[in-house]
C-alpha cells in the first residue's frame, strides 16, 4: 500500500508511462475501497458526486470543511492518488488560492 504523501508522485509516474489512467469517481470511504478492491491505480474525487451523496444539488452547497472532512475519510481508507474537483472553490479567484 502506498503512503498518502506518495499519491502525487505516483500519480505523476503513472501519467508518465503514457496510455490511460482510469480514476473511476467515488465520494466517500466505502466507494474508494470498493474501487481500490476492483483494482484502479487512482481515484477521482467529485464535488458534485459529495453533494449527491449529502444529499444536495451539486450547486456549490457543500462547504469547504464539509468537502474537507470527506477527503479525509476517503484518504484514511485508501493511498491510492486522489484527483480531486475542488467543486465551486469556495468564493471567487481569491479564494480558491486557499483551497487545500
Amino acid at each position: 500500500m502506498l503512503q498518502p504523501t506518495q499519491g502525487p508522485a505516483h500519480l505523476r509516474t503513472l501519467l508518465a508511462k503514457g496510455g490511460l489512467v482510469t480514476a473511476p469517481g467515488v465520494y466517500d470511504g466505502l466507494s474508494a475501497r470498493i474501487t481500490e478492491e476492483a483494482g484502479f491505480s487512482a481515484l477521482y474525487v467529485s464535488g458534485g458526486a459529495i453533494a449527491r451523496s449529502m444529499g444536495y444539488p451539486d450547486m456549490g452547497l457543500v462547504t469547504q470543511t464539509e468537502m474537507v472532512k470527506r477527503l479525509a475519510e476517503i484518504r484514511a481508507v485508501t493511498s491510492l492518488p486522489l484527483i480531486v474537483d475542488a467543486d465551486t472553490g469556495y468564493g471567487n479567484v481569491l479564494n480558491i488560492r486557499w483551497t487545500p
